[in-house]
């Protein structure tokens, strides 16, 4: 293929320098069409444009990589996600990208990564990783947690709650294992948020709505399905009510 047109998506400038060099020297097939820092102004180029190939960073202010997927109307695109963490991985291919590059890039694996974009289009076998990443960009329902030297994957509807500890934290899932991972609590809070159903309530839990079994406001307290017993904090109350309580 002599022409593949491309965007940049990167909240670091010198990021999107360096992969635009790397791309010019080594991957020549290869035509930036546009460049964006954030989500919002990658869906104005990509529509105009309508790029064959997106890189991808996946953390970015605002909205992350991810969310690209939830604003645009018709994915037509394939993506190979580059990023400085390894933890997005499986979530990666479960939209179904071409490949998921570390951060700094091995020109050998940007070359492979763009040779299966081209691949895909040539063999006309793209429309159903198209098909795939559509249907799932909404329907996201696993996650990979950092566990020991692994990963757990768990599907997030099995979550029931999230403590935090220290820098760390511990998951509890509806069957009662649980698993230390070594994320800070916001970060969990923050990746889960479009969710819908998982709130904070305390400085050191969030919880899964869907398992509530009791509020006691006099004891300012969850009990939740699994019999756990959770505190709701003054800092939180208020807002917890107010979306949950008639």
């Amino acid at each position: 293929m002599s022409n593949l047109k491309a965007i940049l998506v990167d909240d670091e400038v010198n990021a999107r320098e360096n992969l635009r060099y790397l791309l010019g020297d080594f991957c020549k097939q290869v035509t930036i069409v546009g460049e964006a820092s954030n989500v919002d102004d990658a869906v104005v180029i990509i529509e105009k444009e309508a790029p064959q190939l997106v890189f991808l960073d996946i953390e970015m202010p605002q909205k992350n990589g991810f969310q690209l997927f939830n604003e645009i109307k018709e994915v037509s695109f394939q993506v190979i996600f580059i990023t400085a963490y390894d933890n997005y991985a499986i979530k990666a291919f479960q939209v179904a990208a071409v490949d998921y590059l570390l951060k700094p890039v091995d020109i050998s694996l940007l070359q492979k990564a763009v040779e299966k974009v081209e691949l895909q289009l040539e063999q006309k076998k793209s429309d159903d990783r198209i098909k795939v990443l559509q249907e799932n960009r909404k329907k996201f329902k696993k996650i990979a947690i950092p566990y020991k030297n692994d990963y757990a994957i768990l599907n997030i509807n099995d979550i029931v709650c999230i403590q935090a500890d220290r820098v760390y934290s511990v998951i509890s899932t509806v069957d009662k294992k649980q698993f230390v991972a070594s994320k800070k609590l916001s970060y969990y809070e923050g990746l889960f948020k479009e969710e819908g159903f998982f709130v904070r309530i305390h400085r050191s839990w969030v919880i899964n709505t869907n398992y509530i079994e009791v509020y006691s406001k006099r004891e300012k307290q969850i009990q939740l399905k699994t019999g756990k017993l959770i505190p709701v904090s003054k800092g939180y109350k208020q807002s917890f009510e107010t979306i949950f309580i008639s």
